[in-house]
């Protein structure tokens, strides 16, 4: 049996990647502001980040910890080339 915590909640494209936060572009209409997720990126810590409002498709995501320039550029880079990644329920 899956963890709901393990299971793949959405998948998104992150777009305005800041150190704070982000917007992700998702296809999934259940997703409400106070909801809280996580992501993976190889070679980096989980990230994990409060759903803070919901416009359509769009998602303004706040980090709860900043990311430094690196891991930005590695969240945007992962997004261009790979089309989004996997949102967990955390």
């Amino acid at each position: 049996m899956i963890s709901v915590a393990h299971k793949r909640a959405c998948t998104a494209l992150a777009k305005h990647v800041f150190a704070e936060g982000c917007q992700f572009v998702v296809k999934q209409d259940s997703i409400a502001p106070g909801q809280r997720f996580r992501f993976n990126l190889e070679g980096l810590q989980p990230v994990v980040g409060t759903v803070r409002w919901v416009v359509e498709d769009r998602v303004g995501f706040a980090f709860d910890r900043p990311l430094s320039r690196k891991n930005q550029d590695a969240l945007t880079s992962h997004c261009r080339s790979v089309h989004g990644l996997d949102l967990y329920l955390a």
